[in-house]
């Protein structure tokens, strides 16, 4: 339905112009649904047509927006550590989806946001009901959190201890099948995980009060030659499509 909404809206209504150099740029990401899928993985509708190695909405948002100059973006999939370093280090131009953080104000510029989402704590059907849902009811639990995501940025900030694990997946499994009493991460792509392994269900989902939305960005290295122009145009063009 999103991405049906967003065809009908995305039209380049702005005044014409290219990018003199470049027809092409390289992003790198990880499979993150429903905000970017590997369709390797959970290949698209038939409708959707051909979508590539990866689509998602913010996919189609960055797309659409460099398309308006002629230029196509190329996604390569890698893993989410390696990206951070190279984009830190200049040796790729920059990342989707990526949300800003200090940390990453250092050596990134940020586009426009793509998507936004709740930061949430995913528990067993109905483990918090009636309990207000803020990083301090997390002193009385068992907490997960993915590896190198922000919401371990986010528990680190309020030195809060928790247990890490590598995925979606897997934090869903050890909140259900361990020990693990809440799994924080984000909202939507753990109810896409969720709905994807037949566990909807048996899960509540209450979104964290005080910490606010997750907002998914392009992050630009700036170490990279030529990223600042890049980045602009980015900004120029969302704002004519979006």
């Amino acid at each position: 339905m999103r991405r049906a909404l967003f065809a009908g809206v995305l039209l380049p209504v702005c005044a014409s112009g290219t990018m003199a150099h470049a027809e092409e740029i390289v992003l790198h990401t990880i499979h993150l649904p429903p905000h970017i899928i590997d369709s390797n993985v959970l290949p698209a509708p038939a409708s959707f047509g051909d979508v590539g190695d990866v689509y998602g909405f913010d996919v189609d948002v960055l797309r659409a927006a460099y398309a308006t100059q002629g230029v196509t973006v190329r996604i390569e999939l890698t893993p989410w550590k390696r990206i951070m370093r190279d984009v830190e280090a200049g040796l790729v131009l920059g990342a989707v989806s990526c949300r800003q953080l200090p940390v990453r104000d250092k050596f990134a510029l940020f586009s426009d946001h793509l998507s936004d989402s709740a930061n949430a704590f995913v528990t067993r059907r109905g483990h918090l009901d009636g309990q207000s849902p803020t990083l301090a009811l997390l002193h009385k639990y068992n907490v997960a959190a993915v590896n190198g995501w922000a919401q371990s940025d986010i528990l680190n900030g309020a030195k809060l201890p928790y247990s890490l694990v590598s995925g979606l997946d897997q934090g869903i499994n050890v909140v259900l099948r361990r020990n693990q009493d809440i799994f924080m991460t984000e909202r939507d792509s753990a109810i896409f995980a969720s709905k994807r392994m037949g566990v909807f269900d048996q899960l509540s989902f209450y979104d964290v009060e005080g910490v606010g939305r997750d907002h998914y960005d392009v992050c630009f290295s700036k170490a990279f030659p030529d990223a600042e122009k890049v980045a602009r145009y980015f900004k120029q063009r969302a704002r004519c499509v979006g």
